[in-house]
């Protein structure tokens, strides 16, 4: 949902098998995480500077933190990177 609502106007889904994982990768071509918010976003209460800017849409900053605290319970994890042009999220759980 988060891509679908920051993208400009595409978004790229993959996914593959590695180490024992399967790795979900989300790349929108909006105008991404800055650097230095790529940690802070996967704490509950906060929101991006693009949703927070704009007075976004509904939310409180509690859909990145749970996806990481679920995705860590599970044996994997849930990241945010600089990649690409807009934001690059990727999703790795075990199985496969």
């Amino acid at each position: 949902d988060n891509a679908r609502r920051h993208a400009a106007s595409t978004i790229q889904l993959s996914a593959r098998q590695e180490d024992g994982h399967v790795v979900v990768r989300v790349t929108d071509d909006g105008d991404g995480v800055a650097e230095g918010n790529l940690e802070r976003i996967f704490k509950a209460g906060v929101r991006g500077a693009a949703g927070a800017a704009s007075g976004g849409p509904d939310g409180a900053g509690l859909g990145l933190a749970l996806a990481r605290r679920l995705a860590r319970a599970a044996g994997g994890d849930v990241t945010a990177s600089p990649d690409g042009p807009g934001a690059t999220f990727v999703v790795s759980l075990p199985g496969g």
